[in-house]
């Protein structure tokens, strides 16, 4: 699969109507994307002490990267989007990964609410070279993840380079849970807790976000 994570906020002032329009026009627009295979909204939850550095964040996902780049470069919708981003988005963070799903989202359909946590990160090579470092994360790390109690939805991929410029972090991950309430209560559970002492072994540059969300497609 071909995912993209979108984080971004609005170039006006006028929240109200930056809402409106993006929630009226252009996610009207890019549900109409062919090929689409899910896509999630959702507004950005700031860090304890600190300010979010976006408003909203979408991920977006269809069966490999040509279907992607058709949809987004060549349908009938591409433009009108791009059009629309152009005029309404700024300080966009475009993101894409080769990713593959560890847990379906089963439940999910459109309006379904949700919560998202999606993390960039490296691995700490713990004296492995970076091969036998990601071959135990998908071994070991996944393995613990998606047996967190309570989660929806668990997605991950490598990070891909675009429009030739390199990421800056790694992998991605994203884990959605019904609501935020439900990822705390998973990670104090026996398997939460020993997740969290294998991110402080296994992760390394995290950037992490926080995402109140709801299923488009």
């Amino acid at each position: 699969m071909r995912t993209v994570f979108a984080g971004f906020s609005y170039k006006s002032a006028d929240l109200a109507a930056e809402e409106k329009n993006y929630l009226e026009n252009h996610v009207r627009l890019a549900r109409q994307l062919p090929g689409l295979r899910r896509y999630i909204i959702g507004r950005l939850r700031a860090p304890a002490g600190k300010q979010s550095p976006f408003f909203r964040a979408a991920t977006l996902s269809f069966d490999n990267n040509n279907e992607k780049r058709t949809a987004m470069r060549d349908s009938s919708v591409a433009q009108p989007l791009i059009d629309d981003s152009e005029a309404h988005l700024t300080g966009t963070r475009w993101l894409e990964l080769d990713s593959e799903v560890i847990v379906p989202f089963t439940s999910a359909q459109a309006g379904k609410d949700c919560f998202m946590m999606a993390a960039e990160f490296d691995l700490k090579l713990n004296g492995d070279d970076l091969a036998a470092a990601d071959k135990r994360y998908l071994d070991h790390h996944t393995q613990l993840a998606r047996r967190l109690p309570g989660l929806r939805h668990y997605l991950i991929g490598r990070l891909a380079e675009v429009r030739g410029k390199k990421p800056d972090r790694f992998r991605m991950a994203m884990l959605v849970f019904d609501d935020v309430e439900a990822l705390k209560s998973a990670y104090r559970s026996p398997v939460g807790q020993a997740l969290a002492k294998d991110e402080e072994a296994t992760i390394a540059n995290a950037r992490v976000h926080r995402i109140d969300a709801i299923v488009q497609v």
